[in-house]
């Protein structure tokens, strides 16, 4: 097995920790990060994302929902764990054990996200639910979906990797 990815997933793992870091730290600097906050000129499109999904917006914070914190603190975990596989690659180490490592990080993205989802779903869509269709779709579901899709193909593709250095016969 080769012990470097594709440039796609290795791209994935650089940007979507710079962009999970930023999210983080709006989620856990709120509600200075907030519209109308001392810092909210870092994270002026949350202004709006804050009105498509609650657990971003004045809503969550003032019913001290502590969801969005903890998904955050996770994130800062899952980010660090990617930028230490991407540092791991450049390191003469087992390639199956940096690929597992790897394979544990985007696993935690991915079922964080489809977490994320299913408490909307077995709430009512309690945060989301007050959206138009056209703002749900380009604004909620297509972004949030984009942190399931990519995550899964490379779960599935660091998983096929991990098989096929195991030894382990396939069907």
């Amino acid at each position: 097995m080769s012990s470097t990815p594709s440039t796609w997933i290795r791209a994935w793992f650089l940007i979507s920790s710079l962009v999970v870091y930023w999210d983080a730290a709006y989620c856990l600097l709120r509600p200075h990060s907030m519209e109308g906050g001392s810092l909210n000129y870092v994270w002026r499109p949350y202004n709006l994302y804050a009105k498509i999904d609650h657990f971003y917006g004045i809503q969550a914070l003032e019913a001290n929902d502590g969801f969005t914190g903890a998904q955050a603190f996770l994130n800062l975990v899952e980010s660090t764990m990617n930028l230490v596989y991407l540092y791991l690659l450049s390191k003469p180490i087992n390639s199956r054990k940096v690929t597992l490592f790897g394979f544990t990080a985007v696993l935690l993205t991915l079922n964080k996200t489809v977490l994320y989802w299913l408490i909307e779903y077995f709430s009512g869509f309690h945060h989301i639910g007050h959206n138009t269709f056209f703002d749900l779709f380009f604004l909620w579901i297509i972004p949030n979906g984009l942190w399931i899709v990519v995550p899964g193909l490379i779960v599935w593709k660091l998983g096929q990797d991990l098989v096929n250095d195991s030894g382990i016969k396939q069907d």
